[in-house]
């Protein structure tokens, strides 16, 4: 065989070798491709980002795209910086938080994540426990303000049905870094909470105080109000009331942040995964436009307009996140049988979830669009503005949408207390 011959058998092997690559140029998707019902087959196997894209849509969402008309523009991922004082107090807290295997409940942490996530064992039986506990540290900074917040009742056929106006807040009380002590009180009490209508006029003043403490066991279960407009004055629930749904939404309490319970609360939970997942983690900046209110424009990020109208705005773009999937096995009375969340893997904050009814049948999907924030004072946070709560059973949703905001200026222990929820009540 001659050199020339040689060099011509080289070139094919190249050639083919390209061709067969999984990096291959070809099978790479552009920015900007929308993933839709019409085009799933045939992008499932090309790359985005090098990662295959049928790999990075999980069961129940291919689901939604083929039979239930989601679509996914899809962009670049772009790398978020968390405050660095947050990162620095996980730093700080290695080797003084401990983690108690017979109780699943922590000591010793003060501020930041309670767990590094780069040091969590994916064969730890207590991961799940873990990466749920990072989940309640104070991510959003010091303070949660749900500025503008409104739920929009969505029936999947006809469209929405109407909207209410609420007010929100939450005010951490341990773990803050907004320049005052990290702890306020005597650290018996975990994050005060404060919800409140504020229209349509018939459920104007409606809302609820609540109070979640450092033992989440049944001897000391939540402290929760409820103001009732028909009596002017507030009633005491029952320490459940975190499992009830907000309103008349179809949202529970525990779903406030897809999943709002400390781990403590549920029989169980379990570390399934670690994977790239399509996700909403630059979000606009304006999720709520008070200039159209009365408007489907009102919800620029929501697709009001179209089909089933309660997914993403068409403009909406998803982007590869790297997630921890976590399940969770509600207690007994709990409207679950199991809840399933996909946590960004560097910081906790969830983009996706899902719920599953006392028969083990798939009920609700959850999709949170989250956007970077700066507060008032400068604090850097990833905060969730969007919530598209969805229960396929009923083909209903209450997707919420909030101009929330990180660290407001002036907030102070007791402008989130049960006395404020009687002043805006009233």
């Amino acid at each position: 065989m001659n050199m020339t011959s040689l060099k011509q058998m080289s070139a094919a092997a190249l050639v083919l070798w390209a061709a067969s690559s999984p990096l291959h140029a070809a099978d790479e998707l552009a920015a900007g491709t929308v993933i839709s019902k019409a085009n799933f087959d045939a992008v499932k196997d090309k790359l985005f980002e090098g990662k295959r894209v049928g790999d990075m849509i999980p069961e129940r969402m291919e689901w939604m795209i083929k039979e239930r008309g989601l679509t996914m523009k899809i962009r670049h991922s772009e790398k978020i910086e968390m405050d660095p004082k947050y990162m620095q107090a996980t730093q700080a807290g290695k080797g003084k938080v401990k983690f108690d295997p017979a109780t699943r409940q922590v000591s010793g942490w003060t501020s930041g994540m309670f767990f590094d996530p780069q040091d969590i064992d994916p064969n730890d039986p207590h991961a799940g426990d873990k990466i749920i506990w990072n989940l309640r540290s104070p991510t959003y900074g010091a303070t949660m303000d749900l500025r503008d917040i409104s739920f929009v009742f969505i029936d999947g056929e006809k469209g929405v049905e109407r909207v209410q106006r609420w007010w929100s807040r939450r005010y951490y009380m341990e773990g803050r870094l907004d320049g005052g002590p990290t702890t306020v009180g005597d650290g018996d009490v975990m994050q005060k909470t404060i919800l409140v209508a504020q229209s349509p006029q018939d459920i104007k003043g409606l809302g609820t105080f609540s109070i979640r403490y450092n033992d989440p066991s049944a001897a000391k279960p939540d402290d929760t109000w409820a103001y009732l407009k028909s009596v002017r004055r507030a009633r005491r629930l029952t320490g459940s009331a975190w499992m009830d749904p907000i309103g008349g939404t179809v949202q529970l309490y525990d779903d406030w942040d897809i999943w709002d319970a400390v781990p403590t609360k549920y029989k169980s939970t379990k570390l399934l995964d670690t994977r790239w997942v399509f996700a909403v983690a630059h979000s606009p900046e304006l999720s709520v436009d008070k200039s159209k209110e009365g408007t489907l424009e009102e919800f620029p990020s929501v697709a009001l307009g179209e089909a089933p109208y309660y997914y993403p705005a068409k403009h909406i773009e998803w982007e590869p996140r790297e997630v921890f999937v976590v399940e969770g096995t509600p207690p007994d009375g709990h409207p679950y049988s199991k809840k399933i969340v996909y946590m960004e893997k560097d910081w906790p904050r969830p983009y996706l979830g899902e719920a599953y009814d006392q028969n083990g049948k798939f009920w609700k999907f959850f999709i949170f669009q989250n956007r970077p924030d700066i507060g008032d004072d400068g604090y850097k946070a990833v905060m969730p503005v969007v919530g598209h709560v969805i229960d396929y059973k009923a083909n209903y949703s209450t997707t919420w949408s909030s101009n929330m905001k990180s660290n407001p200026a002036g907030v102070e222990e007791n402008d989130v207390s049960l006395k404020e929820l009687l002043k805006i009540a009233q």
